[in-house]
């Protein structure tokens, strides 16, 4: 891989900067993070559908089948399209070509602990809520990485917890600045697309369509996050690689 196709994983972005960085590695390998998170979400998909009667793009009026689904996504679906991505974006940043299968192996790889820390920050997170709100929201904004410190740390479940705390801290209004654009924007393209369903949301095209919506979402929503804890780990280390010493050690090498 030519430098011109590497990512500069070194270095604090913006949100402007990082939902740009995201679009340029959609531009760049469009194919791989679209089966990565197709793999995941096109099978999640049909079998909803095939339990619930329920295609993507519909709503359900069961408010138990909604939170169900609601936590399956966040136990397992997101989890393990976040470490799927994360693997992708490390390999592009140490300027090596990402291979599907090797990528695959090592998401599949930390899937345990990812999923571990997605659930046990959701819990917190959730009773957060119950708690007048807004610890949860602060909650929300500290472990707004977690899933991508466990894809990656190696440290599990309760070292995610931390290591997302240790990179959001003092940055709360910089991830919260960042969901809410990114938010914004993956609301606006599913809502676009829901009110156009074409015919029955159950209907083949509909579900097609609901799928490949669900799927850049998905993938739109870990890759950006992907992008933030790079950009947070760098803002966490930049006076350590700003000192002396380090700059003795760069010099060494």
């Amino acid at each position: 891989m030519s430098d011109v196709d590497r990512i500069d994983l070194d270095r604090p972005r913006s949100v402007g900067e990082i939902l740009t960085a995201t679009l340029l590695l959609y531009r760049r390998y469009p194919l791989l993070f679209a089966i990565l998170a197709l793999g995941v979400m096109a099978p999640y998909e049909l079998a909803v559908l095939a339990i619930t009667g329920y295609g993507p793009l519909a709503h359900s009026e069961s408010v138990g089948i909604s939170y169900l689904l609601l936590l399956i996504r966040a136990v397992l679906i997101t989890p393990l399209i976040s470490a799927l991505h994360m693997h992708a974006v490390v390999s592009i940043g140490d300027g090596r070509k990402p291979r599907l299968g090797s990528v695959v192996l090592r998401g599949v790889q930390v899937l345990p602990v990812v999923a571990a820390a997605a659930v046990m920050s959701s819990l917190g997170i959730a009773l957060g809520y119950v708690a007048l709100i807004v610890p949860g929201i602060l909650l929300g904004l500290r472990w707004a990485v977690v899933a991508q410190a466990a894809a990656l740390e190696h440290e599990g479940w309760l070292g995610a917890l931390r290591g997302s705390g240790r990179l959001t801290h003092g940055h709360y209004w910089h991830v919260f600045g960042l969901i809410l654009v990114a938010g914004a924007l993956a609301v606006a393209v599913r809502l676009g697309f829901g009110a156009i369903a074409l015919g029955s949301t159950s209907g083949v095209a509909s579900v097609s369509v609901g799928i490949a919506v669900d799927t850049f979402v998905a993938s739109f929503a870990a890759l950006t996050l992907a992008m933030l804890y790079f950009d947070l780990r760098f803002r966490l280390t930049a006076p350590e690689r700003s000192s002396p010493e380090y700059q003795h050690l760069r010099d060494l090498d």
